[in-house]
């Protein structure tokens, strides 16, 4: 098992990056002397230690346009990811296509004005993303409550902490489906409410 120093040279990593241990090729990606095609490589499947890697910022002093070149979907796999920085945040929200929004949406340490830009994007799967976020402020729970698509809504329908104002409007919801799924998380949310009462008179 090969043992990674701080000075381990980029030749080696680039043979250890194919090494058969995933923790060998991970510490691989996460390595400063790694090349950056070794990286881009490697970047799918270890996304976090890619983009925590302390010799990307060098890189792309040198690479400007290091991951911004990349594969799409290796892109759409580091923008969801917690260590995303705010420049490929940036990239991602000012993105032509859609689906990069879509990961955006998704991403866990994605800043409160992002979100708040973001509800009102014109793509309902953008929106439906940010509904099925968790910890979302009230104001854009109900203002997602009143989606005009209905695929929205059932996101909205299926959060536990949805306000009164949410659930009494989504009941009177023009959409079937948006009104089974909400009838379908409140019944869950009932029995979850009576499974603790039980566990507490125990």
């Amino acid at each position: 098992m090969p043992v990674l120093t701080p000075d381990t040279p980029a030749a080696h990593l680039e043979r250890y990056a194919t090494h058969e241990d995933a923790g060998v090729r991970a510490a691989v990606a996460a390595h400063p002397n790694t090349p950056p095609d070794v990286l881009r490589a490697l970047a799918p499947d270890f996304p976090g230690e890619v983009l925590g890697n302390p010799g990307l910022p060098l890189l792309r002093l040198a690479h400007p346009r290091l991951i911004l070149d990349w594969p799409r979907d290796t892109q759409l796999i580091l923008i969801r990811q917690e260590q995303a920085p705010r420049w490929l945040r940036r990239f991602a929200m000012t993105h032509a296509q859609a689906d990069f929004q879509v990961a955006l949406a998704t991403n866990p340490q994605l800043e409160a004005e992002d979100v708040a830009t973001l509800v009102q994007h014109n793509a309902w799967q953008v929106r439906a993303r940010i509904a099925s976020r968790p910890n979302l402020p009230a104001t854009l729970i109900d203002t997602l409550a009143a989606d005009p698509d209905y695929g929205v809504r059932m996101y909205i329908a299926a959060r536990a902490d949805l306000p009164e104002s949410g659930i009494a409007r989504l009941r009177r919801d023009s959409s079937v489906f948006v009104r089974q799924v909400l009838e379908q998380t409140q019944r869950a949310g009932l029995a979850a409410f009576f499974l603790g009462l039980c566990l507490l008179g125990r």
